[in-house]
């Protein structure tokens, strides 16, 4: 029963209570004791009234546990409260499962309820009989599927259901690796790449020019794909700006780098670049070449391999220079290390306990034991 449908029944009563006064004025003689029990039908009719207005509407019998809401500080339900406002999910927005639905019953806000779509993409209601699937459908699609159920129960001749997305929480799109706000993203519409690294922050100075994007296959498994990152935040290349995918994870992988180390006169780390060759000559060139005092016939690249095992390759740094021995390929994390002349043996021992110092001092390079 509505407040409206209250106002008319009291409205009733109170011409009821008219009638019968005037009545009793007209038909019978007048004395105290008559005035006195005309008063005390008034009162009476005006406190039944009373009772019927304040008293429930509608009272929902064994409430569902599992859409219990804590009672608000003033002891009123929960559930017949408002409905929080909406998101800004659109009209065209396919709900699924772990969103959270703001259900509105006009005219019977004993209905109203706030409720979380299930695992299998299920609302489950106390009013109703079986579990509503909702998984796939818009907002508009689920109010008129409630409201069907409503009509064919008889609660409701003519039932109006609105629903609104209160929190989106069923299409995650996680952005992480060298962004400067790693966060987790609702896809409430349809996104692209670049939208995604926008809405993170965008990449760090540190990040690299490669974007890894991993989703699902469709059939079990995972792809991944390292993508140009420049390429999409330019924005006008579309084979590089993808649209993503609930369920993507999206990285932005870190400048690959190589160190060196020793006597050389610029040590540090040296941004590789992607899908660029670097040499140990161009290494060198970068450093600016080692030191007076240093010992370049006997360098050493420190490299890892698969397994976690490293090896050292020597290097005649002069020879390479002048082209009279083979330049070497650099590859990422590698450690060019240049020794004193007073060293006596450069080997991985060497380097852990004469270079360590060096390298910790970088920062960026740590040769595990």
């Amino acid at each position: 029963m509505t407040d409206k449908f209250l106002g008319q029944r009291r409205s009733v009563w109170l011409k009821d209570a008219k009638s019968v006064l005037q009545w009793l004025l007209l038909s019978c003689p007048v004395n105290d004791a008559a005035i006195v029990a005309v008063w005390v039908l008034v009162v009476s009719l005006l406190a039944a009234s009373v009772r019927a207005q304040s008293a429930p509407a509608f009272q929902m019998l064994n409430p569902s546990p599992s859409f219990q809401t804590q009672p608000s500080p003033d002891g009123q339900s929960a559930d017949a409260l408002a409905v929080p406002s909406p998101t800004t999910a659109p009209p065209e927005y396919r709900v699924g499962a772990g969103d959270v639905l703001g259900i509105t019953v006009f005219n019977m806000p004993e209905l109203n309820r706030v409720a979380v779509v299930g695992s299998k993409g299920t609302l489950v209601f106390s009013y109703l009989p079986r579990p509503l699937d909702v998984d796939g459908k818009t907002t508009q699609e689920i109010g008129e599927a409630i409201a069907v159920e409503l009509k064919q129960l008889q609660v409701l001749i003519d039932p109006q259901v609105s629903v609104a997305v209160v929190r989106v929480e069923s299409k995650p799109v996680v952005v992480g690796g060298n962004v400067r706000n790693p966060q987790v993203l609702q896809e409430v519409r349809p996104l692209t790449l670049q939208e995604a690294l926008m809405l993170a922050g965008g990449p760090q100075s540190e990040a690299g020019n490669s974007v890894l994007v991993t989703r699902s296959d469709g059939s079990g498994g995972m792809v991944a794909y390292d993508i140009d990152l420049a390429k999409v935040l330019s924005g006008t290349d579309p084979k590089s700006n993808i649209p993503v995918q609930p369920g993507d994870t999206i990285q932005v992988l870190p400048d690959q780098k190589v160190f060196v180390a020793g006597d050389v006169k610029n040590p540090g780390a040296f941004p590789m670049g992607r899908g660029q060759k670097l040499t140990v000559s161009k290494l060198m060139a970068l450093t600016g070449g080692w030191k007076q005092d240093a010992k370049p016939t006997r360098a050493v690249i420190v490299r890892e391999g698969p397994n976690g095992q490293r090896r050292t390759i020597p290097l005649n740094l002069p020879k390479i220079m002048a082209r009279k021995q083979s330049d070497v390929a650099l590859q990422a994390n590698d450690l060019l290390y240049v020794p004193n002349s007073t060293e006596k043996e450069v080997g991985l021992a060497a380097i852990k306990g004469i270079g360590g110092a060096a390298m910790w001092g970088l920062g960026y390079y740590i040769i595990r034991p």
